[in-house]
């Protein structure tokens, strides 16, 4: 897979701060403050772990969104239907991620009384990075998993037409002495947030990360802006993938289907977005002592780090553990953020007037 060339940050920005710009941006907008907490943890979540979208950079756009009244600020976010193992929740257009927080927050609750925990979500928005959510169940001892369903992104294999959405999956995995294994990936060779931040940065974008409006490779901006098509991850791996991943956030949510949300979009001004949410708790001690459980998961990533490595490798990494040592790190030093997404946060507390200010790390 491809990457953006390196760009050194803007500044390094407190932790504290950054979380209490969140919170008053989306508080100024009407958001309670239980949402406008939720929110921010989520996209402040992603800067920590070093995840160059879906991070404190879109908060700008998700506030803008609910002043335009594009979000609902204070939703009620209700169970529809329950039964011991599952809830569906209505989201009544609330931002993704408070929906999601308390969708799989149920998730865990069922899991832990009963050792299998389900939420699927509807009427809901963009959550932002998908990992979050698995990572709430692994704190909990428990294995998550989570997807999403988004607008339309990948075409079928063989097509042109946009139908299907990148859908991405979250799971993260409780260890013993290792951190917890966390994996966050789309279905397409990179997210759409990735490839608009690599515009935003001025920086080419690399082979296979986009086809053009006939279905071909390009690197060329214009053709993505045109053609809105990303490249699935494996071909048609990751097409077969992302039609599984909609199975879970479109079907069984009852949500609407991503090409129909660019119809409805196209028909209707007026026209909310219906997202589905798809989250899942498991506890491991269903199948065997959580000690066995998280010995064997240390076994496996001891296996697959003592690996005999390939030329110029230092060390061998398992899924989320380079995310988890950047937390770590911007913990403790701030986090480093993107220029574009510095200014971004700069020109949006001018405009909103937030007292808050971004302190810099000397």
């Amino acid at each position: 897979m491809g990457s953006m060339a390196q760009v050194a940050p803007a500044a390094r920005v407190t932790v504290d701060s950054l979380r209490r710009y969140g919170v008053e941006a989306f508080q100024r907008v009407g958001l309670p403050l239980e949402g406008a907490q939720i929110v921010t943890e989520v996209q402040l979540e992603a800067s920590l772990r070093g995840q160059p979208t879906h991070n404190m950079g879109g908060v700008p756009g998700y506030a803008a969104r609910v002043t335009k009244g594009l979000l609902n600020a204070t939703p009620d976010i209700r169970v529809e239907r329950e039964t011991a193992v599952h809830a569906q929740i209505d989201g009544d257009n609330a931002p993704g991620q408070w929906v999601s927080v308390v969708a799989m927050r149920r998730a865990i609750e069922k899991a832990k009384a009963g050792g299998v925990g389900m939420a699927t979500a509807r009427h809901s928005n963009h959550f932002g990075a998908a990992g979050h959510y698995a990572w709430l169940a692994a704190g909990e001892g428990l294995i998550g998993l989570c997807t999403t369903n988004a607008g339309p992104c990948l075409a079928p294999w063989g097509g042109t037409t946009p139908t299907l959405g990148n859908n991405p999956l979250g799971v993260a995995i409780p260890a013993a002495t290792y951190p917890p294994l966390l994996l966050d990936i789309a279905m397409s060779m990179a997210a759409m947030g990735k490839i608009a931040l690599a515009i935003a940065e001025g920086q080419p974008l690399p082979p296979g990360w986009i086809l053009d409006k006939h279905g071909q490779p390009s690197t060329d901006p214009a053709d993505f802006r045109e053609s809105l098509l990303g490249a699935p991850i494996g071909q048609h791996k990751g097409y077969g993938l992302s039609m599984i991943m909609e199975t879970l956030a479109g079907v069984l949510t009852g949500a609407s289907f991503p090409w129909e949300a660019r119809d409805n979009r196209r028909q209707r001004r007026d026209y909310e977005p219906n997202l589905g949410h798809f989250f899942m708790a498991i506890d491991p001690r269903l199948f065997l002592p959580f000690e066995e459980f998280t010995a064997r998961v240390d076994g496996m990533i001891a296996a697959a780090k003592g690996s005999e490595r390939m030329e110029g490798v230092d060390e061998i990494f398992v899924p989320g553990e380079m995310e988890l040592r950047a937390r770590e790190r911007n913990l403790q030093q701030g986090i480093p953020l993107l220029p574009s997404t510095y200014r971004a946060l700069l020109d949006y507390r001018q405009k909103a007037e937030l007292e808050t200010e971004l302190v810099v790390v000397q």
